[in-house]
Parts: C-alpha cells; sequence; structure tokens
C-alpha cells in the first residue's frame, strides 16, 4: 500500500469556534480536541480548484482528485498554515498497526471513510449506538485500535447495506505532517 497526501483545513474550537460546539452535540465526542480527517466536508479540501501541473501528481480517481502521490508537490502547490491547515498522511485499507507514516508524520488513528472517499462515517454520517461509543474514538476523533476500527466498519456495512455512504466503508490510517521545512 502507498501512503496518499492530503491538504486539508482544520476543525476544532480555535478554527471554528461556531461550529464546534454544535458538532461535539451532532458527534456524541465531547471528548475530542480537534477533529483530524480525510472528510471532505467538515475538513474541507485546500485545494478546491486543480491546475494543469496537479495530474502530473493526483490520483486519477473520483473523490480521490485532492489526493497526491507527491508529498514536496503538495507542500509547494498549497503554501499550507499548519495554525489553519492539516497536511494529511492517509493510507487505505492498512493492514498492521506497525505501518509507519512518512517521515515527519504522527499517526493520529484510523478513519472509516464512506464508499466515495469524501466522508467519514466514523465522525460525519451520526450517532451509531450498539455499534460504536463516543469514548472510543481518541482526542483526534479518530479509532486507536485497527482491528477495531475494521470490526466498526464491518458492522456499519451489515446494519447499513442499502445506505450509499456505508455499504462499502473503508479503514484509513491518518497520520499529521508535524513540522515545515
Amino acid at each position: 500500500m502507498t501512503w496518499l497526501f492530503t491538504a486539508r483545513e482544520r476543525f476544532g474550537p480555535n478554527t471554528h469556534p461556531d461550529g464546534w460546539h454544535g458538532y461535539l452535540d451532532f458527534s456524541g465526542f465531547q471528548h475530542i480536541q480537534e477533529l483530524v480527517s480525510a472528510d471532505s466536508i467538515l475538513c474541507g479540501d485546500v485545494i478546491t480548484e486543480l491546475v494543469e501541473e496537479d495530474w502530473d501528481h493526483n490520483v486519477h480517481a473520483d473523490n480521490r482528485i485532492t489526493l497526491f502521490t507527491d508529498f514536496e508537490y503538495l507542500v509547494r502547490r498549497t503554501g499550507v498554515d499548519l495554525s489553519k491547515h492539516n497536511l494529511l498522511g492517509i493510507l487505505e485499507r492498512p493492514t498492521s498497526e506497525n505501518e509507519k507514516p512518512p517521515t515527519d508524520f504522527e499517526h493520529c488513528g484510523f478513519d472509516i471513510l464512506d464508499s466515495y472517499d469524501s466522508v467519514s462515517v466514523l465522525t460525519n454520517c451520526g450517532k451509531h449506538p450498539g455499534i460504536v461509543d463516543p469514548q472510543e474514538v481518541n482526542q483526534f476523533g479518530l479509532l486507536s485500535d485497527l482491528e477495531r476500527a475494521n470490526t466498526i466498519a464491518a458492522q456499519i456495512r451489515t446494519a447499513f447495506p442499502d445506505e450509499n455512504h456505508c455499504r462499502d466503508c473503508r479503514v484509513w490510517s491518518i497520520a499529521r505532517y508535524m513540522t515545515c521545512n
């Protein structure tokens, strides 16, 4: 598996003070400090319009065009401000908790993205009583245990087979870039 990279808006009490408390009430995740996710609704893409050169570095697939294979290009392209943005390394369907993120990235946890690779069914599709306890997510709104993340994803797929977002939801490993040179 290959790590992909994306630049996302930060979502937390400092960056979205008006919506943060409403989100905590909606999600039930009262203890999280910031949501670190590839969810494109809550943590919007920094790149909103592609330029010609992006096509030499991005993933050519529906809902993945703001995922990049070249981290250095993404940094140059976005000029991110880490106080407002997260540079994420994401890995689809990790097979082991030992799959280390790239250098200078901190592993934050595991997310469950929908069938379209764009919305977190863990943190942005409402509560899933009997499947996931809000206390199971860490301070970033992610699961810390891969086996548990895979179990929850399977339970969501089984419980909601007719729901487009849930029928093929998948676990992704999420890591955050910690320094800018």
